[in-house]
């Protein structure tokens, strides 16, 4: 029995409708399937992402360090692939794969010495040619003439500089052309050399120490004049000895002028004046002797107490010049970063110098002159005291033989 026309549409459309639902139920899957991919796709995209700049962190990292630790004139020489390792992209990471091979070469060439021609500056800061030999992180330099050899150390401008007396070239060449030698070495890879170049003269610390320096200098030369005239004027004073006053005592009370006077002659003391003095007034009262010893004990002071005071004042003036120059080459620092900054430190060197080398030179200025001071001050001071007791003792002793001759 034929069917109606609308039961076979029926059919028809749900015969399409089942086949577009088998249809879109594998288009779901294959999309779920694609999804699926996709996210394991994306995690492994994110893996190697990540691996990548992990990678790409440790190639910096090696090549800061390698550049480092590599010597200065394979390091210059290398610089244009050190710069191109700084970029992004996939011309920085080659550039950064090509150093680690490098260094792997390098590694594996490092049971011996190495050579490349090259230039540096020589000890008279001309540039020259010649061939780098380098043994790990030392390198050695000698010219094509051999007249300059040494070893390499870093110049102000970061070029390879020659060490001038550092090494020998017969040494140099040998190691070069692959023979045994014991060339010297720097095992503080250049610190020694920078170190040595940092001290400066006396004379470059004094151009450094700007204009207060100048006063310090003639404080210093003052106090030295006056420390060696004084300590030669007391060299040749000789300790008196107390059995000179009693000779003299004994020699005046007997009446004999010419023993007491004979007595003093060999005496090398500010006394021997005084005794001389005693001696001439021995005949007259008590009071005009005293007046007379005081007399010649004044008379004494002024050449005792020369040059002291010009030793006083230059160790009390020259701190304070010191800490003068400190305050103005502050000032000139201090002018120095109002015009270019704090990035320039060799700006400011010529005002961190001055302040710093005056107040070194005037302590080392007073410190001397104030231990001098002191030593000739007490030496001075027991001449004094000399002085002080021989003027007692003759006035005692001349008393004493006035007291006891009327009663004899």
């Amino acid at each position: 029995m034929e069917k109606p026309p609308l039961a076979r549409e029926t059919a028809a459309v749900a015969s399409e409708l089942r086949d577009k639902q088998r249809r879109a139920e594998l288009a779901r899957q294959e999309r779920d399937a694609l999804i699926h991919d996709l996210t394991a796709l994306s995690n492994r995209v994110r893996i190697w992402r990540d691996e990548r700049t992990y990678i790409d962190s440790l190639l910096t990292e090696f090549r800061k360090n390698h550049e480092s630790q590599l010597p200065l004139g394979e390091a210059i020489a290398q610089q244009e692939l050190f710069l191109a390792a700084d970029g992004e992209g996939d011309a920085g990471i080659e550039a950064r794969l090509a150093i680690a091979e490098s260094a792997i070469l390098r590694l594996a060439d490092a049971g011996g010495p190495s050579t490349r021609e090259g230039e540096a500056l020589g000890p008279d800061g001309v540039s020259v040619a010649g061939r780098f030999v380098s043994a790990g992180p030392v390198s050695w330099f000698i010219s094509r003439d051999g007249s300059v050899a040494g070893l390499v150390a870093s110049s102000r401008d970061l070029q390879p500089e020659v060490v001038a007396g550092t090494a020998d070239p017969d040494d140099i060449q040998s190691l070069a052309d692959g023979k045994p030698a014991a060339p010297r070495f720097d095992p503080t890879l250049g610190t020694a050399v920078a170190l040595g170049d940092a001290d400066d003269s006396l004379i470059e610390q004094i151009r450094q120490g700007g204009l207060w320096i100048y006063p310090i200098l003639a404080l210093a030369l003052i106090a030295t004049l006056a420390a060696i005239s004084k300590w030669l004027q007391l060299s040749r004073i000789r300790e008196l000895n107390p059995s000179v006053v009693r000779t003299v005592l004994g020699a005046v009370n007997a009446g004999d002028r010419k023993k007491a006077t004979a007595a003093v002659e060999s005496v090398r003391h500010p006394a021997r004046a005084l005794l001389l003095r005693g001696i001439e007034t021995s005949d007259r009262s008590q009071d005009a002797v005293e007046e007379a010893l005081y007399e010649k004990y004044l008379e004494a002071q002024p050449p005792l107490q020369r040059g002291l005071p010009l030793i006083a004042i230059a160790s009390a003036t020259a701190p304070l010049l010191g800490l003068l120059g400190t305050v103005t080459g502050m000032i000139h620092t201090f002018k120095l970063i109002n015009l270019f900054g704090t990035g320039d430190a060799k700006s400011l060197a010529s005002g961190i110098s001055e302040a710093l080398i005056t107040t070194e030179f005037g302590l080392a200025v007073a410190i001397p002159a104030l231990i001098l001071h002191a030593l000739l001050s007490r030496k001075v001071q027991g001449i004094r005291s000399t002085l002080e007791l021989t003027s007692l003792a003759f006035v005692n002793g001349l008393k004493e033989s006035r007291t006891v001759k009327p009663t004899s």
